[in-house]
């Protein structure tokens, strides 16, 4: 089979490879797509091949039908459209048991590295969700991560009982602007505010649900921001781009929340403020996604913006990581 492998900065090089044999408990699937992640355009970006998951392979966005199961395998069938789960989990461990697969505390019998851009790839089978029925699995692709990782931070953020009159976003890159149409599922989010330098990224948020588009690097925005909900500042801040949100967490109104779902935040202050981060989502939160994908809460295809075939990873790679003001989710086409 083809699968592209890290080849140097900058660089994947598409080769054949072998064919992998699903083992018990797994699952081999042909994929149909896989989506670029940020973490995989950094892999990309690298010098060298000091890949993330070796032999270097990646990608983890994936959409596919089942081709062959291995022993043991009841719940999966070959021609089953399936959507991968990107975290690895035992699904008997404690915390496993209690709905937190991404605390699982024996992660390791939960599958293999993820091989997203090849044209197979395994899963163990308890890492694979049923493709909604009615969803091309080019848009499905998008489900796990762009509808699961945000709807995961936006539910931790709202377990802390505050007002929401005031929600900032910052960063308008895919999560982000799933994050401000999550956020639009809540019937007492008031006002969201979306923020990012990029001009085309805060249209695109208009139009998904944001009540106001900011540059934060425009003079005065930040007292801006300040100012809002009557002086206090906003209610809650998701951090959804920044690697140091010093700025989301001094606007944030004192009692407020910033929940990271990327990077972190030095206070430096006594400020009485909760900072949490979000990392992925569980596994027993995909039917409720599916229900909020059925219910037309979330548009999938208005977020790809390209598509390439596997041949050409390279110029994938290229658009979404150089050309933000262009490219929000591009999909690699693994199947001919």
């Amino acid at each position: 089979m083809r699968a592209a492998i890290k080849g140097g900065r900058e660089r994947f090089d598409v080769v054949e490879v072998d064919t992998p044999v699903p083992g018990p408990g797994e699952c081999l699937v042909r994929t149909h797509y896989c989506a670029i992640c940020v973490w995989c355009y950094q892999e990309w970006l690298r010098d060298g091949t000091d890949q993330l998951y070796p032999p270097g392979l990646t990608g983890h966005e994936m959409s596919g039908v089942v081709e062959a199961v291995g022993d043991g395998v009841t719940d999966w069938k070959p021609g089953d459209r399936v959507l991968n789960y990107a975290g690895p989990h035992c699904g008997e461990c404690e915390e496993c048991v209690a709905g937190h697969s991404s605390y699982c505390l024996q992660p390791e019998k939960g599958g293999k590295a993820l091989h997203g851009y090849a044209e197979l790839f395994i899963a163990h089978a308890n890492c694979l969700f049923a493709a909604p029925g009615d969803v091309d699995l080019k848009e499905a692709s998008l489900i796990t991560d762009m509808v699961g990782t945000p709807m995961h931070a936006i539910r931790r953020a709202f377990r802390l009982d505050l007002p929401r009159r005031t929600v900032a976003v910052w960063g308008l890159g895919p999560v982000g602007l799933f994050t401000v149409q999550g956020l639009r599922t809540y019937a007492d989010v008031e006002t969201v505010i979306a923020l990012d330098p990029i001009a085309y990224r805060r249209e695109l948020a208009l139009g998904l649900g944001a009540d106001e588009g900011l540059d934060p690097l425009a003079d005065g925005c930040l007292d801006d921001i300040r100012a809002r909900g009557g002086g206090h500042g906003p209610d809650y801040a998701f951090n959804c781009a920044l690697k140091e949100p010093a700025d989301a967490y001094d606007t944030l109104r004192k009692g407020g929340m910033l929940m990271n779902v990327t990077g972190g935040v030095t206070t430096r202050s006594q400020a009485e403020k909760t900072v949490d981060g979000s990392w992925y989502f569980d596994y027993a939160e995909y039917p409720a996604n599916v229900e909020l994908v059925e219910a037309g809460s979330f548009d999938l295809a208005g977020a790809i913006t390209h598509e390439f075939p596997l041949a050409e990873i390279n110029e994938a790679f290229e658009v979404r990581a150089k050309h933000p003001e262009e490219s929000l989710k591009v999909v690699v086409r693994c199947v001919e």
